[in-house]
């Protein structure tokens, strides 16, 4: 079983998310209010799951997800209300829905290896896009990276298919 990182800037939420998931059998390695911390500490872990908002004060769940070694998924807690997957990253609606946020976290952390894995070229030509997209549509990185999540939805691509994409017409 991978273990869990609880990464959430406020002290109160990280705990019950804590007890919630170690209640439900799930171990929670590490708990840390900043997605810098998150990623520190996932580089010492042989994979793993972490659980955030969709932004700490540092980065989005997005720059995490993208940072993180193989074999580590991220569920981003989202006030927006659209659940979606994407790469190694899946966004949660809230206010959740227990059962299933307990039943996403129990299948990611028996997962021997990480939900989705993203080579380190694919995560290049996705930071690529994000600039181009950055540049040409004055987003900022994380607008970029969502974007890039809705339009590969959308158009039932790959993100890392999308992101070619836009790299070869932009050239």
């Amino acid at each position: 079983m991978r273990d869990i990182i609880v990464a959430y800037p406020v002290k109160d939420v990280a705990m019950k998310l804590r007890m919630l998931l170690e209640e439900e059998g799930l171990h929670v390695a590490y708990i840390c209010a900043f997605g810098s911390s998150a990623l520190t500490v996932s580089q010492e872990m042989r994979g793993g799951v972490i659980v955030c908002p969709e932004t700490l004060r540092d980065m989005s769940a997005g720059e995490i997800a993208e940072n993180l070694p193989p074999d580590f998924d991220v569920v981003a807690l989202t006030k927006n209300g659209m659940e979606s997957y994407m790469g190694n990253l899946i966004y949660m609606p809230l206010p959740l829905r227990k059962d299933e946020f307990i039943q996403t976290l129990h299948i990611l952390a028996n997962s021997s290896t990480g939900f989705t894995r993203r080579s380190r070229n694919d995560t290049e030509i996705i930071k690529n896009a994000k600039i181009i997209i950055m540049n040409n549509m004055n987003m900022t990185e994380t607008q970029a990276h969502k974007y890039l999540q809705k339009e590969s939805m959308r158009m039932g691509k790959k993100l890392v298919q999308l992101a070619t994409e836009i790299i070869n017409d932009f050239r």
